[in-house]
């Protein structure tokens, strides 16, 4: 049942504001208190840099004990190289001449004092330290928390170095084996047949993956205040208030149209965003709002850690503060697929793709173990990578090989598998032509109707972030927002590059998601396109006992012998 003026899902924008208004009223005291900290040009009134934490999403505290091991696990290590990719064809060309010359200075200005501040960020140890108590994370040693944070007398930043020169046509090394570099350089995409700007960050692959999001909301930082000073022809001070209030609006329009769904869904807020301000107004408002007939939350929770400890920090109420929560990522398998690349051409199979995801179900939250359902939402399925299908056939062959589940089917211990390319009909349908009985989550929820489609087809779960405010899109098909992502397209084992390229392709059939290196030749690029047609059409090159052996093999090196 709707709330009073709204259409199935839709709510009139005037009472979506006085419901916005209402809501400042009633919880002002707390609304300032989590506004307090922002000037009102949305920045820390403070002067000081963010926290590493800022823009990372909790999957990366559930994802990073993995990373971990296996980093430890390949003599040398595990490198990665993460690259922004803005898919906002007229922001790619700003951002060239700007950088070239073309055009005046500007944007480049904005966009070098962005990445800079990333080198200053440092690792909040407390947050990390809270977050995996709190949420009882498994894998995260005192070891780990040093590699990643830097010791108590000696805290690591996000980035060691920071180089933006134009000048530049290619990716740097960074100047210590185990230091983080974050570069912007101007080169051809053979992608897109145009030079464009690159900007990438690259470390050992447990300290640089917290740069993945951070740096791309760096990126989107820099040109959503470009859009937003030409938008209002105002200073930051001026239109951000403005801003704010009109994204706060939307996510009270979005958050009705939640309820109107019937899903349970997660706030996956924290990139491509309009900054933490936001954010935590989301976060109480949400987590206050969103709930059913009966009373009872709909929300799982906020991908957003410093939100919540920033919350609590300030003495907010429990009740207007949502717990961390998020599912898994592209990158776990995207750096598998080079990790373990000669695996996948031995079988004809993106196996590494389930490798991931079982290494996942081992070192962190599931710890091996789902044999309370109430446990089972703890491992999720992003099986997309490469297609659902491939993934889909792959794990339905395999079987857990330990632990108190040996011998299960590897789709038994799965709890909710997400959607994140693709219709949302598609990857219900494959949902059911390989009989997969948990939980399926929409996480492409761009536009209000979104979530009724979903609910009508059986998805019991939404993931969705610019929906709750930062995308004018969603409730203004006019407005084109501002479009990118950021991959792993390189990674280094053993401190060589590996021949294997992560690619990702999703299931959308149009080729609008497919992520690759764009430093690659023409040639070399047609010969990475080659092999992922052959990973996905799946068509094995051993028997199902040689699948499940190779399987058992590199799932071990990762995780271990139990016992």
């Amino acid at each position: 049942m709707g709330l009073p003026g709204t259409s199935s899902c839709q709510m009139d924008e005037a009472l979506a504001a006085s419901m916005a208004l209402a809501f400042v009223c009633e919880h002002s005291a707390h609304v300032e208190t989590a506004l307090t900290s922002f000037g009102l040009d949305g920045r820390l009134a403070n002067g000081k840099p963010m926290p590493a934490s800022a823009y990372n999403d909790f999957y990366k505290w559930t994802m990073c004990p993995v990373t971990y091991a296996t980093h430890k696990s390949q003599t040398g290590g595990v490198r990665c190289s993460f690259s922004v990719n803005v898919r906002d064809a007229a922001y790619r060309r700003a951002l060239v001449e700007s950088a070239t010359g073309v055009a005046g200075p500007q944007l480049l200005d904005v966009l070098r004092q962005e990445l800079e501040s990333l080198a200053s960020r440092p690792f909040d140890r407390e947050t990390f330290e809270r977050c995996v108590v709190d949420m009882k994370l498994e894998g995260w040693t005192p070891e780990l928390i040093d590699y990643v944070c830097g010791t108590k007398s000696q805290c690591r930043n996000l980035a060691d170095e920071v180089i933006v020169n134009p000048t530049d046509s290619s990716p740097r090394e960074p100047s210590s084996p185990d230091g983080v570099m974050v570069q912007l350089f101007v080169a051809k995409d053979s992608k897109l047949n145009e030079e464009r700007v690159y900007v990438e960050a690259t470390g050992p692959w447990p300290r640089v993956t917290w740069l993945e999001t951070s740096m791309m909301q760096s990126v989107y930082e820099a040109l959503f205040r470009d859009r937003n000073r030409k938008r209002y022809l105002e200073d930051d001070e001026d239109w951000y208030p403005k801003w704010l209030a009109e994204a706060f609006v939307r996510c009270v329009r979005s958050t009705n149209a939640a309820i109107q769904s019937g899903l349970l869904g997660a706030l996956f807020t924290g990139r491509r965003c309009g900054g933490m301000a936001l954010m935590m107004l989301q976060c109480m408002y949400i987590q206050k709002s969103f709930r059913g007939p009966d009373g009872l939350s709909r929300l799982l929770g906020t991908s957003s850690v410093t939100a919540h400890y920033w919350m609590k920090n300030a003495g907010i109420p429990e009740s207007l503060i949502p717990k961390p929560s998020g599912t898994h990522a592209h990158e776990l398998s995207m750096t598998l697929s080079a990790v373990l690349g000669q695996l996948d051409d031995e079988v004809g199979m993106p196996l590494s793709q389930v490798v991931g995801h079982m290494a996942y179900f081992f070192l962190s939250q599931p710890n091996g173990n789902v044999l309370d359902p109430e446990r089972k939402s703890l491992m999720p399925m992003l099986p997309d990578t490469l297609g659902t299908s491939a993934f889909m056939t792959i794990a339905n062959e395999l079987t857990i090989p330990q632990g108190v589940h040996k011998g299960q089917p590897v789709l038994s211990v799965m709890g909710a598998a997400r959607q994140d390319s693709g219709t949302l009909k598609d990857f219900a349908d494959l949902m059911k032509k390989y009989q997969y009985s948990g939980l399926i989550m929409a996480s492409e929820i761009d536009v209000p109707d979104d979530m009724n489609t979903a609910a009508s087809l059986g998805y019991k779960l939404f993931g969705a972030g610019g929906f709750f405010g930062d995308s004018e899109h969603a409730w203004d098909k006019n407005v084109k927002n501002i479009s990118m992502a950021v991959k792993v397209l390189r990674v280094h084992v053993g401190g060589q590059p590996s021949p294997y390229f992560p690619v990702k392709t999703g299931d959308d059939t149009t080729g609008g998601k497919f992520e690759a290196d764009g430093m690659l030749d023409e040639a070399r690029l047609k010969d990475v396109k080659a092999r992922t047609e052959v990973m996905r059409k799946c068509q094995s090159k051993v028997n199902r006992a040689q699948l499940q052996s190779l399987f058992e093999q590199h799932l071990t090196a990762i995780i271990g012998v139990e016992g």
